[in-house]
């Protein structure tokens, strides 16, 4: 049964016993409330309302972190944002303020090939990547100097002639070759004028990477480095992942008469750049 209320509609009314014990030391009294001429057993102590509208609680919160050495105590408050209705929910935000932890001490950091790339390769160098927010294993290029197994004599009776082979290995990366070296040369007439060159990829029409023009009879020829102006600029590269050989070679440009040359007064190298 529902709570009688008084004739204005402003209080409840209820009638009761006050139960008061007689030995102080029970230190509680008894008040028997009930609604006016009903049971007083099983009665509510209030009169059951209506159902309420659910509270919504905001997904933004008001955080504060407090420096742990911050005096100002942790609390967590709510803000009403929208206040409820008899048919809308009200909305709250939760305040809520918490020291930082303590700075903890140094770790060690501990860097494994396989935090870059799953299957690392020998050789490779931790390089940043090429949008410039990480890092990735890359190939080291490193400049390299090769030589030739053996260097041959120059028969007589060859116009032209190789006098010896340096076999470049493939690297990941492009590279640009400088061959360097020298010979004399022995014309067996007068007229005989030979070349020392370096040919890139081609024993008798590869590319010229290194030239020495010769002039005439007994000459000392020594090469420079490079390519010719106005030449492609791949014209003395080795793409990445080729392998190449260049060849020494003395080549008659005038004259009938052949010539010779000695491996003894003869020395060639290559150096490969990487680019």
């Amino acid at each position: 049964m529902a709570w009688p209320t008084t004739p204005d509609g402003q209080y409840y009314q209820f009638e009761g016993n006050v139960q008061i014990p007689v030995s102080p030391e029970t230190g509680a009294a008894i008040l028997y409330l009930r609604p006016q001429g009903g049971m007083g057993v099983g009665i509510p102590p209030v009169a059951q309302g209506d159902p309420g509208v659910h509270a919504e609680i905001a997904e933004a919160i008001n955080f504060t972190a407090l420096e742990p050495g911050d005096p100002t105590p942790d609390s967590a408050s709510w803000t009403t944002i929208t206040p409820p209705t008899t048919s809308t929910p009200g909305v709250y935000k939760l305040n809520l303020a918490l020291h930082k932890g303590e700075k903890g001490d140094d770790g060690e950091s501990v860097w494994d090939p396989t935090d870059l790339d799953p299957s690392p390769v020998a050789g490779r160098v931790p390089v940043v990547n090429s949008t410039a927010d990480g890092f990735v294993l890359a190939d080291q290029k490193v400049p390299e100097a090769c030589y030739p197994g053996s260097v041959a004599n120059t028969p007589s009776g060859n116009a032209n002639y190789t006098l010896a082979s340096i076999p470049i290995p493939s690297r990941p990366y492009a590279r640009r070759v400088r061959a360097t070296g020298h010979t004399v040369v022995t014309g067996e007439a007068a007229d005989v004028r030979v070349d020392l060159i370096a040919r890139l990829n081609g024993e008798t029409g590869g590319n010229i990477v290194g030239r020495c023009p010769g002039i005439a009879q007994t000459e000392r020829l020594q090469f420079s480095p490079g390519k010719a102006a106005g030449l492609a600029d791949a014209y003395d590269t080795i793409a990445a992942g080729a392998s190449a050989t260049v060849y020494i070679r003395c080549e008659r440009q005038a004259g009938t008469s052949t010539y010779t040359t000695s491996a003894t007064t003869s020395l060639f190298s290559v150096e490969v750049l990487p680019l």
